[in-house]
């Protein structure tokens, strides 16, 4: 493959931007080059989610925009990879029909190779995982160990210098109403902890100084190894024990999933970050019967509070979802008031839209109007950027110990510039350990390293700071 270029479109969560960084790896190891100008590239790939469907709606207009360049450049390999893939199979190609690659989750390792049978005018070429109706998780056991392969394999890298994710779960088996992943990343498996431990200690020791675990809903982490029965808590424990490993993330949790012990790691593991994300989804508990959550509105609230009585500068993250079918306005103001009660750091907030083979599709009409969900949507938005605008504003004046991860991606609109100094200083963009983003002055070099940095101003988005 040494004549191929490929440019890789990631959308979606953190577990897709670890499945293009093992296609890259993958395409790489075969003798591909990766380039980041996707002009310069004879193969592109879209690595993209089906959670929503905006990014579907991105991911099909970028795709029928390539149509011109196809027909100027016939051997234009086009793939479409990851859960998209999965969850419309061949019938992807009544709305792209100019794709050659249609690639599940699962199947990534084998992306070289399709490319290459397609560059041999075989195209175009499917590679699906199982449906989930027509077996178990075992029937995904060949794939995932391809993936363990070029996972334990691969070189350091991540969403930044020195920050390196590793999955220690795939699939889900919750089945929220609104969600296909269940569908197209099947059944929950939790990788064995020898494995998970084995990367970690690898990637530490190349450089990596935070560590950020992956899975669906991942503190449902259970695995069977030498007659010992592991859960996260005892996973986290034996991660955080690695020489080098400064910040331990985990992400996502699910609130039914919350435990005592694992709140303690809060607690008594020092590399484990206070920041949780735990997607409450709605503040109603008919919202959330509905959605299929199990659990209540109070229940979340006394997982929250497990969790800040064992580490009390806890910051918690939510997901929230407006306009779920039935929806009233009653229901939107008592997830307003969760908000309130709770005072999340941030949330991610997505107006509602069926996804083909939910139970929601299938249950519910989707009657909330439009107009509705746009209002609720910017309502909550604005409510959250509020109570983060009063914390972080009472949070000035000290001085926090800051991940650096590189120059700030837009410090005109982050901060006042301030010009490069004779060794080069620029604007970075850091995390502080409850996960907010700082943005101060220093040199590029500091990209990876731990620096204390004092804060001297605030948004709602964003901390500003001077290094102490």
């Amino acid at each position: 493959m040494d004549d191929v270029c490929v440019h890789i479109t990631t959308y979606g969560c953190q577990m897709n931007r670890l499945d293009a960084d093992l296609v890259a790896h993958a395409l790489r190891k075969a003798g591909a080059r990766l380039v980041d100008d996707p002009d310069n590239a004879n193969v592109l790939l879209y690595l993209t989610c089906s959670v929503r469907a905006h990014a579907e709606e991105r991911l099909f207009s970028n795709v029928g925009a390539l149509k011109h360049r196809k027909r100027r450049e016939p051997n234009l390999v086009v793939g479409i990879l990851g859960c998209t893939a999965q969850q419309f199979g061949e019938a992807l190609r009544g709305r792209a029909p100019l794709v050659d690659v249609i690639c599940a989750p699962g199947r990534l390792a084998e992306v070289p190779a399709l490319i290459a049978r397609v560059r041999r005018g075989e195209g175009p070429v499917l590679a699906l995982d199982p449906d989930r109706r027509d077996g178990e998780a075992g029937a995904l056991a060949p794939t995932d160990a391809a993936l363990d392969a070029l996972e334990m394999a691969r070189p350091l890298g991540g969403p930044s210098p020195r920050h390196a994710y590793v999955t220690v779960m795939r699939g889900c088996d919750n089945f929220c109403a609104y969600c296909v992943v269940p569908n197209v990343r099947g059944a929950e498996r939790s990788r064995m902890p020898s494995a998970v431990l084995e990367e970690l200690r690898r990637l530490v020791g190349e450089g990596a100084r935070q560590v950020t675990l992956l899975g669906q809903a991942v503190n449902k982490y259970r695995a069977e190894e030498d007659g010992r029965t592991w859960d996260l808590a005892d996973l986290l424990a034996a991660a955080g024990e690695t020489p080098g490993l400064d910040r331990l993330h985990f992400i996502t949790n699910h609130p039914a999933a919350m435990t005592d012990r694992l709140a303690h790691a809060f607690r008594d593991m020092p590399a484990v970050c206070p920041y949780l994300h735990m997607p409450a989804q709605a503040g109603s508990d008919a919202v959330l019967a509905r959605m299929n959550r199990g659990y209540t509105v109070a229940e979340y609230e006394e997982r929250v509070a497990m969790v800040r009585d064992a580490r009390p500068d806890m910051a918690v993250a939510s997901d929230f979802i407006v306009g779920f079918p039935g929806e009233t306005e009653a229901d939107f103001a008592a997830t307003c008031d969760l908000a309130r009660r709770v005072r999340f750091v941030g949330g991610f907030v997505f107006k509602y839209s069926p996804r083909p083979g939910t139970l929601a599709a299938r249950r519910y009409p989707d009657a909330v109007p439009a107009d509705d969900k746009r209002r609720r949507n910017q309502v909550l938005l604005d409510l959250i950027q509020d109570i983060a605008d009063e914390d972080n504003a009472a949070r000035v004046g000290r001085t926090e110990s800051v991940f650096v991860e590189g120059p700030s991606p837009h410090p005109h609109l982050d901060a006042e510039k301030t010009p490069a100094d004779a060794t080069g200083d620029g604007q970075l963009r850091g995390r502080t350990p409850h996960n907010r983003i700082i943005v101060f002055d220093g040199p590029q070099g500091l990209a990876g390293e731990i620096v204390p940095v004092r804060i001297v101003r605030a948004s709602a988005l964003t901390l500003f700071g001077k290094r102490a």
